[in-house]
């Protein structure tokens, strides 16, 4: 008899669509930097690919941090929006980018901490630990706010997260099933 494939928990599950949102947009930020040599847009990438490969080993607050990361996923759609709408190639102010990049290193910060399981270390941290999360989910929400009134973003911004979705699997070679 064969045995079942063991299902993937909702952990699991979480993190292979936070990677699959995630990594589209990667992609084109690569190709976006590729081509302009925007400042800021290389470290933006790394630091979201060192939170995806990060967010697997979380022991605490695991809600939290799944929330922070997903949070991401508009972040780089604005940034590749604001590319995308830029008259001059290349043109993303410095201050938008350098904010996204200040967020993401403070959820970097968050997120390894959570990947301490020692209680009583997170016990004497707490409060650095909730000023921490506060200043992660108020960058995100400035940046965003920047990116709407800078770049005169609308509410379109998630039809631009699809337009990546849909545009990375244009990019990527069709795959067919193998017998």
């Amino acid at each position: 008899m064969s045995r079942m494939p063991r299902r993937p928990n909702a952990t699991e599950v979480r993190i292979k669509n936070i990677t699959a949102c995630l990594t589209p947009a990667l992609t084109l930020l690569s190709e976006v930097d590729n081509t302009s040599g925007t400042p800021f847009i290389q470290p933006i990438v790394k630091t979201t690919e060192a939170l995806i490969a990060g967010i697997k080993d979380v022991k605490r607050n695991k809600d939290e941090c799944f929330k922070l990361v997903e949070s991401i996923h508009q972040i780089l759609c604005a940034i590749v929006h604001a590319h995308l709408k830029s008259e001059t190639v290349g043109s993303l102010p410095p201050a938008l980018a350098g904010k996204s990049v200040e967020t993401l290193q403070k959820i970097y910060t968050f997120i390894g901490i959570q990947q301490d399981g020692n209680k009583i270390k997170q016990f004497f941290r707490q409060s650095e630990v909730n000023g921490l999360l506060k200043d992660c989910y108020v960058g995100l929400d400035q940046a965003m706010e920047v990116f709407k009134i800078q770049m005169g973003l609308t509410k379109n911004y998630l039809s631009w997260s699809q337009h990546i979705l849909m545009v990375h699997s244009l990019m990527e070679p069709r795959r067919y099933p193998t017998k």
